[in-house]
């Protein structure tokens, strides 16, 4: 039987962890070999709520094993669809697709949802082949870049009135008034709508801290750029994703210090602590369209090894 004929769709909750394990253990090895990235903590955090029963989403069955899977979370009026795998050897267009249409009617059928983000790393569905009852989604080129930490200079000394101080929880609040200035009016904001309130940028960084999605987070590379009075004007959260490769989850400095050097000391800081750390290479993710920042990762090293999507329905 030719891949995704036969396939049926089934609620992930009816799938125990021992079914979900080959499927996950592809996986991993697929972010290992295109991202340089450890999926196993993640992995294991997708097995226990299967086991448990409480895993939001789909399987995808074929010929009796599970050949994907697509799972959600709900965040009050918005939908977030945390990961769509398929076994390489089935994945084809329709496949994804029963996958996410499930998904998508599944949050259709939540009347007080508004909204739905994706951004799905291994999804080989172009958004302009995306089969649904809903409407299409509004799609953003995004770009996973890597950048080895060998030769890397060493951090020049603060310019003007900036200085840098590694993280501390003391600056969460500063750090989240600066990623709600540095993103008003942004495309990421149009990706990410966290971005968009007072709350947002704090919960997004109490889940950089706390959760492994974005790596571990590396206290001890990260940084926050601060004016001669102490404000703080920019700030490059970091984390760890394998043994050797560090992540830089976020980096942003409001429109005024723009253009005087905070982001280039912040990144120079960032990069060269997770070498200290023993880290050799460092990767991040950018909007295509913000060729500002790929300026500046470029003068770093940073080179784009995955081209990706980000999917919003907005309204659903």
């Amino acid at each position: 039987m030719p891949p995704g004929q036969g396939a049926a769709v089934v609620e992930l909750s009816a799938i125990g962890g021992a079914e979900l394990a080959p499927l996950l253990e592809e996986e991993k090895a697929r972010w290992l070999r295109l991202l340089h990235w450890d999926f196993s903590p993640l992995a294991e955090l997708i097995l226990r709520y299967a086991a448990m029963g409480t895993l939001e989403g789909f399987a995808l069955k074929d010929r009796g094993r599970v050949a994907g899977y697509a799972y959600y979370v709900i965040e009050g009026d918005k939908g977030l669809l945390g990961d769509l795998y398929v076994l390489g050897a089935l994945r084809t267009p329709a496949d994804e697709n029963l996958l996410l249409g499930a998904v998508l009617d599944r949050m259709r059928s939540m009347p007080w949802l508004r909204r739905v983000e994706a951004q799905l790393m291994h999804l080989g569905l172009h958004s302009g082949r995306i089969a649904s009852a809903v409407r299409p989604p509004a799609a953003y080129p995004r770009q996973f870049m890597l950048a080895s930490l060998y030769d890397l200079p060493e951090p020049a000394p603060a310019a003007g009135d900036l200085h840098f101080e590694r993280w501390s929880a003391y600056w969460t609040d500063p750090a989240a008034e600066v990623i709600a200035e540095a993103y008003e009016g942004h495309v990421d904001s149009a990706i990410n709508s966290q971005y968009r309130s007072a709350a947002g940028p704090r919960r997004f960084i109490e889940n950089i801290v706390r959760y492994p999605g974005c790596g571990y987070f590396a206290p001890d590379c990260t940084w926050v750029a601060l004016t001669r009075e102490g404000s703080v004007v920019g700030v490059c959260f970091t984390s760890r994703i394998a043994p050797a490769t560090g992540h830089i989850a976020q980096i942003c400095v409001t429109p005024a210090a723009q253009g005087c050097g905070a982001g280039a000391g912040l990144l120079r800081r960032a990069l060269h602590s997770l070498r200290l750390s023993g880290a050799t290479e460092a990767s991040l993710t950018v909007t295509s369209s913000n060729t500002r920042a790929i300026r500046l990762y470029d003068a770093f090293g940073f080179r784009a090894i995955h081209h990706f999507e980000a999917l919003v329905w907005d309204p659903l």
